[in-house]
């Protein structure tokens, strides 16, 4: 989902939720910018757009949607300004990405960056105002705050300049707040959550979005068996360094198991997710997309339903036969088959 030059950080012993800000952060030109990870819908190739150079806003085709596009590299770079002042030309975007998020009137828009973001935690302590004069020198009013990271001894520090997070600042370091900038309109957070959709049975699982710290392709020879475990449980992955659990969670919901199916995929996806200060390997057909609920919609789960493992692990079911995962019944499970 989000390749990344930063060292992952997953939110444990001294970096918790309360501390920190789970962030994606991308590169435009010589900075590095930060949004909340649950702003961030998607991350897709760039394609080619048409942009008014002076101010970097375009348009770009996505399917049969066309949206607006900012692009911040033509605002910081000063020779893009000049080269062509108020003509439309076309924007050179090869080996860039566009980052998929929402204004705040709720319009999709989209910012081209120059590398694949990355997903990481930083620490509140990290976080200071970024100075008045430099922000109006250098073209930065819209950014208030920066988060100044340590990377190495004898290297200098990174900073990331903070989007879209007033109101998240104002929670968790009490200070002045100003309107959310994203998903405005929307139910409190306990009624509209953001989920990612795979595949399940003949219908589709949705887990918390903010759960998932990564998706990876992988293929049956790259496991290490793990013998003596619940079927279920396939082996071992190493990931990021650490060895990451696997767990065919169709079949730990009471399908058959993914790599016994006459249409099995060559290389499934594997949902690295964390659950209850745990970090698990999820492996899945498909992943079909990332997209927002709305909890009041939430129908309880027929008592009748095959296979009816699966009603152990289930909150309930939205319309289009979605069903809401139970991470905290998966997680005491995963507890009590493995120690």
């Amino acid at each position: 989902m989000l390749n990344t030059p930063f060292p992952f950080k997953r939110l444990s012993g001294a970096v918790t939720e309360a501390n920190s800000l789970r962030v994606v952060v991308f590169a435009i030109a010589d900075y590095l910018f930060a949004l909340p990870v649950g702003a961030v819908l998607k991350v897709i190739a760039c394609p080619p757009i048409s942009s008014t150079v002076e101010s970097g806003i375009g348009m770009v085709d996505l399917g049969a949607q066309t949206i607006t596009i900012v692009d911040l590299r033509q605002k910081l770079i000063p020779q893009l300004q000049t080269q062509q002042t108020h003509q439309v030309s076309a924007v050179d975007t090869s080996g860039r990405f566009l980052l998929l998020t929402q204004t705040r009137t709720g319009e999709l828009c989209g910012i081209p960056v120059d590398k694949p973001p990355a997903l990481i935690d930083i620490p509140l302590e990290t976080v200071r105002p970024v100075p008045w004069s430099y922000r109006q020198v250098a073209e930065l009013n819209f950014v208030s705050h920066m988060a100044v990271l340590s990377v190495a001894t004898n290297e200098e520090p990174l900073k990331v300049l903070l989007l879209g997070m007033n109101q998240i600042l104002a929670d968790k370091l009490g200070l002045p707040g100003t309107t959310s900038t994203l998903a405005p309109g929307l139910t409190p957070c306990e009624q509209r959550q953001r989920f990612l959709r795979f595949s399940l049975g003949g219908g589709s699982g949705l887990l918390p979005f903010h759960s998932v710290l990564d998706t990876i392709h992988i293929a049956s020879q790259e496991i290490s068996p793990a013998p003596a475990l619940p079927s279920w449980i396939l082996g071992f992955y190493n990931w990021q360094g650490q060895m990451l659990r696997l767990v065919d969670l169709e079949h730990l919901l009471g399908y058959a198991p993914l790599f016994k199916r006459q249409s099995r995929p060559e290389k499934p996806i594997v949902l690295v997710v964390e659950l209850q200060n745990q970090v698990v390997g999820f492996l899945v057909a498909h992943v079909l997309d990332v997209e927002w609920q709305d909890l009041q919609q939430t129908q309880s789960a027929p008592t009748d339903f095959s296979p009816n493992k699966l009603l152990n692990f289930v909150r309930g079911i939205l319309p289009g036969d979605r069903w809401i995962l139970d991470t905290k019944a998966i997680a005491q499970t995963l507890q009590w088959q493995t120690h």
